[in-house]
């Protein structure tokens, strides 16, 4: 049974890349970024290097942006825009 699963995920995820690879890749590029944000925070707390984090944050936002924007996808491309604005803000907050 679990086999069968893991079967249908697996086609999934290949039907999604062939569907769109530049979407795909745009959407791994940003999970990989967002996953090496918190790395570095959780690594260098209580006091991270935020202005590297914040560059990790908005480059992930902005693929991550592309891939809600291709799906067509109003909630999500919204959410990644509040997000560009909120990590732009602590960017550029860390740069004075």
């Amino acid at each position: 049974m679990a086999r069968i699963g893991r079967k249908s995920t697996l086609e999934w995820i290949k039907e999604d890349y062939t569907s769109n690879p530049r979407r795909f890749c745009c959407e791994v590029i940003g999970m990989i970024s967002n996953l090496i944000a918190s790395l570095i925070l959780m690594w260098y707390s209580p006091n991270p290097p935020m202005f590297v984090a914040y560059i990790f944050f908005l480059i992930a936002t902005m693929f991550l942006m592309y891939g809600a924007f291709s799906r067509r996808s109003f909630g999500f491309t919204v959410m990644y825009l509040v997000y560009l604005g909120i990590d732009g803000i602590g960017f550029l907050k860390t740069l004075s």
